[in-house]
């Protein structure tokens, strides 16, 4: 029986505890789409409950739920006014995304962190000039926020930007697999030796943009050539993680010798 996503995911959460999510009663009220139950939790005493309610809010696109996020823009804590932010950069709020495109010029690593990311769960575009210019930055932190957020947005004229992290070794593993999400199979040289980086989770990183950019057909026959011959050599790798990322990047590729590694791992 072939592997499905769902097989794989299962394994890696053995592999990695933290990989895999929690469950909690606010998962279970998204699960159910209880917007009203929800938004009833934007008053708990607790700050916790309100900022999860508000997130889940911003998740279902809840538009109705606008006027009652806006509330807690003032609320007394300020991961709550995080969260509503946050949530109304979801629901496209045209105020919300202006006001975290100026935060990525602000002098604090943690607001432009905070404003990358909410625009890129919020996919808007319109951000990516603005998160490249703030991505001239040294800060690991910042570096790896936009670099998620870039490959959240999908676009290509990002692909540079990441190369160039990935070499500098800035935040390397978010931008290999933001170099995975973008579709360009001129990132492949790049990831290909980052497959030989002494660092194991960057090494599993650049394995799974390969086969991320191999599954949409993105390599060329050459960059396919190159990534089959690099991942293989992987197959022995010291690292549990890095050598089920190859193996699943190579059944990717087409490789035989991927899917049989993945079916056997699978199946063990």
């Amino acid at each position: 029986m072939p592997a499905t996503e769902e097989d794989i995911a299962d394994k890696i959460s053995d592999l990695e505890p933290a990989w895999s999510t929690r469950d909690n009663i606010f998962e279970q009220l998204m699960r159910r789409g209880d917007v009203k139950a929800l938004e009833a939790r934007l008053g708990d005493p607790m700050p916790g409950a309100r900022a999860d309610a508000a997130e889940a809010l911003g998740a279902l696109k809840s538009h109705g739920s606008t006027a009652q996020l806006k509330v807690l823009l003032g609320d007394s804590d300020a991961a709550v006014r995080r969260s509503a932010a946050r949530a109304l950069v979801l629901l496209a709020d045209p105020a919300m995304l202006g006001e975290f495109v100026k935060s990525l010029g602000s002098s604090s690593a943690k607001e432009v962190a905070g404003a990358a990311m909410a625009l890129g769960d919020a996919h808007h575009r319109p951000a990516v000039p603005a998160l490249l210019q703030a991505y001239r930055t040294d800060h690991p932190r910042v570096a790896a926020a936009i670099a998620t957020a870039l490959g959240k947005l999908g676009d290509r004229e990002a692909v540079p930007w990441l190369l160039a992290a990935l070499k500098a070794g800035l935040a390397p593993v978010e931008a290999a697999d933001a170099l995975g999400r973008l579709n360009d199979g001129s990132a492949a040289k790049g990831l290909v030796e980052a497959l030989g980086h002494p660092f194991g989770p960057l090494r599993a990183a650049a394995a799974r943009a390969l086969g991320m950019l191999a599954g949409v057909q993105a390599l060329d026959f050459v960059g396919r050539d190159q990534a089959v011959t690099a991942l293989q050599r992987l197959s022995h790798d010291g690292d549990e993680r890095v050598r089920l990322c190859a193996s699943i990047a190579l059944a990717q590729c087409g490789d035989s010798q991927g899917v049989a590694e993945v079916k056997k791992f699978v199946e063990s």
